[in-house]
């Protein structure tokens, strides 16, 4: 009886005691590892927890509450995603900082603008990213006065130094009348300023270029009305020089309509197949008698492989035509000026590997295949490799003095730059001081239509 006594006493123990682990210990221990599974984002065994009543109520909220966790968590996520979508196709840098200037969020742009790499600093200051006290003190006026603030920063440092920002700060208010932070923009201003300082200057130019003939025109036509009578020698004189003048004024009112023309959007190309082996040869037999009286020899070499030119052939003709100008121009006497169409990959990498010449980039690139090279070559005084970079823009002369002394209206490479722009193409310039100069017009042969940006001088 005893031992009897004793099994049964072991089996109630026992039954007792698992009967406590799965009700009270077991459900527990399942619920704390549902707890750190879910707090570790990992997927829980289980949720359903058969112990007891109330271990099996928190296994079902837990589970309620773990399905509303994902639900917010990708709520999150989408919401991130699309704001993060957005601030990264935003072509200008923008920041969000708290009320102490604290960096809370930051596009690329803004990084690349100030060539930062990965924001590694957690709550970094907007002014240890940037270094710019002028910039911190906008955003504090921001944020202090709950009034958005703009300023300009002039920036010498990142990846494409001397631009010019726009910047502006407009503060955050969740809980008004204190301001939570602020948004703070940075616009790269520099290609709008660029083409308003070339606006100003193209009128500035053109305002000089008027004034010298029109006071020319003017004093003489005073001293005629005071003096009717003036010998025939004199009279002659002073109509020449008024012809002279007339004719300076003519050719700038040309030059300006036809950069106009290239320029609007509405400039079109009537493209034709142009044999240059033809084309090039007519242009000299009409430029001999200037030749001619400046006692200039002209060569033309033309590669016999070269197939035709797809190209507007007025168009053309005006680029050899400004070309061929620009070297009579500036010639020795007795010299020689020579004309070259070339073409292939090796005629358009030649050029650009020489240190000494400088490559003024269209809109498109020009293809490695299948491009032809115009050139006009003289042997004048050259032109300083200082100036190679600006002589294609609007007036620019690169020896003012002599330039008046040659004429011209200063417009005639900036509208060889433009028609090759609209073809597709490039210009380029080599010289050596001293020893001449070599302007090449670089043209695809099947040229697609451009997207250009030609206010880009």
């Amino acid at each position: 009886m005893t031992w009897v006594a004793i099994g049964l006493a072991l089996a109630l123990a026992l039954f007792t005691a698992g009967r406590i682990w799965r009700r009270y210990i077991q459900p527990w221990r399942e619920v704390d590892e549902l707890l750190e599974a879910m707090i570790e984002k990992r997927a829980p065994r289980k949720f359903l927890m058969t112990g007891n009543v109330r271990a099996t109520r928190i296994g079902l909220n837990l589970e309620q509450l773990s399905a509303r966790l994902r639900e917010l968590e990708d709520g999150a996520n989408e919401r991130e995603f699309s704001v993060q979508a957005v601030f990264g196709a935003m072509p200008d840098g923008l920041v969000v900082v708290d009320e102490k200037r604290r960096l809370r969020l930051a596009n690329m742009a803004f990084r690349q603008t100030f060539g930062l790499e990965e924001i590694t600093t957690p709550g970094a200051s907007l002014l240890e990213l940037i270094g710019h006290i002028s910039v911190d003190r906008l955003v504090t006026e921001a944020i202090q006065t709950g009034e958005p603030r703009r300023g300009s920063l002039q920036l010498s440092r990142g990846s494409h130094p001397g631009r010019e920002l726009e910047v502006r700060a407009v503060p955050l208010h969740e809980n008004p009348p204190r301001s939570q932070g602020a948004v703070v923009l940075f616009h790269d201003v520099t290609e709008r300023r660029q083409v308003e300082e070339m606006r100003r200057d193209f009128v500035a130019n053109v305002s000089h270029e008027l004034r010298t003939p029109l006071s020319i025109f003017r004093g003489y036509l005073e001293t005629l009305l005071d003096d009717p009578q003036q010998p025939p020698g004199e009279l002659l004189r002073i109509l020449a020089v008024m012809e002279r003048h007339s004719d300076r004024l003519h050719a700038l009112v040309e030059d300006v309509l036809s950069l106009a023309r290239i320029e609007s959007p509405e400039a079109e190309l009537d493209l034709t197949d142009i044999d240059l082996s033809e084309f090039l040869p007519a242009i000299l037999r009409d430029w001999e008698p200037r030749l001619h009286a400046k006692e200039l020899h002209a060569d033309l070499e033309v590669s016999p492989e070269l197939p035709p030119l797809r190209a507007d052939g007025g168009r053309l003709q005006e680029v050899i035509y400004n070309l061929l100008d620009n070297a009579v121009k500036y010639s020795r006497a007795g010299s020689a000026i020579t004309v070259r169409a070339t073409g292939g990959t090796t005629a358009v990498l030649s050029r650009i590997k020489d240190a000494s010449s400088t490559i003024m980039d269209g809109t498109v690139p020009v293809p490695p295949l299948d491009a032809i090279r115009l050139s006009v070559s003289d042997q004048g005084m050259g032109i300083r490799e200082s100036d190679l970079p600006r002589i294609f823009e609007r007036f620019y002369r690169a020896d003012k003095a002599r330039s008046r002394e040659f004429g011209g209206t200063g417009l005639g490479l900036s509208i060889v730059k433009h028609i090759a722009q609209l073809h597709g193409g490039r210009v380029e310039a080599e010289s050596t001081l001293g020893s001449g100069a070599t302007i090449s017009v670089i043209f695809p042969i099947a040229p697609a239509l451009p997207a250009r940006d030609i206010a880009n001088d």
